[in-house]
């Protein structure tokens, strides 16, 4: 285990002062590679605790670093660019991003976010929340494995954490600001959309691996509920 957890920032060179501050955190440690080419090679090589990506990198596409990465990983990804398009963040949260944030959200880059994020990855201490078992859903906080109907699911931090959120909650419907405030330990002003695409890229998964609907309905202008069996919007 590392002494730090590392951070992979991929971004052009000479970087922007709030992703500069992430890198001189003490609590961090982290690599800084500057084109899409080299994020990937430091990802096989130094297997990060953490991704930033620039959408602005040059080299390979940003969004097929996006890709890769996300198929071969679940470690916390931050999609930054210098600018906020709403279709940029629809696009990298759907992607599998954790987030979609501008370098002036310093604040957020630099702290809340990254720990959030880091707390649930690999080198991370084990989380000592209780195991959900209902029956239908297994999800062991500790080993990272989530069981539905005999099923393994494959998810990412960020995903199996909304999961066993609105699974602690079973018929409770529960807002997007109560979950990003859960989840991702975000005010509740955050971009909401961040519960949206990772509620969408549960879904598919649960589809994908059981071949049912999944068990979260969404209850239009409120929020999400876990259901105990399966059903649809």
């Amino acid at each position: 285990m590392r002494p730090r957890p590392l951070i992979l920032i991929a971004a052009p060179d000479g970087l922007h002062p709030a992703l500069a501050r992430v890198s001189a955190d003490p609590q961090y440690e982290t690599l800084v590679v500057h084109t899409g080419e080299g994020a990937l090679r430091a990802l096989y090589r130094h297997r990060p605790d953490g991704l930033i990506l620039s959408l602005r990198l040059p080299g390979l596409d940003p969004w097929e670093v996006l890709r890769r990465v996300r198929d071969m990983s679940d470690l916390p990804i931050a999609v930054v660019d210098l600018t906020y398009r709403v279709a940029d963040a629809a696009r990298a949260l759907e992607a599998g991003a954790d987030d979609y944030l501008t370098p002036g959200l310093s604040e957020q880059l630099h702290g809340p976010m990254l720990r959030a994020r880091l707390r649930r990855t690999a080198d991370a201490p084990p989380d000592t929340a209780p195991v959900v078992e209902d029956g239908l859903l297994t999800l062991d906080p500790s080993t990272h494995e989530a069981v539905l109907s005999g099923h393994r699911l494959d998810l990412t931090p960020t995903e199996f954490a909304l999961l066993a959120a609105l699974a602690r909650h079973p018929g409770q419907v529960l807002s997007a600001d109560r979950l990003l405030r859960m989840v991702w330990d975000a005010p509740a002003d955050s971009d909401a959309s961040r519960v949206k695409y990772t509620v969408l890229r549960l879904r598919r998964k649960i589809a994908g691996a059981t071949g049912a609907p999944a068990p979260i309905e969404t209850v239009r202008g409120v929020g999400y509920r876990y259901l105990a069996q399966p059903g649809q919007d």
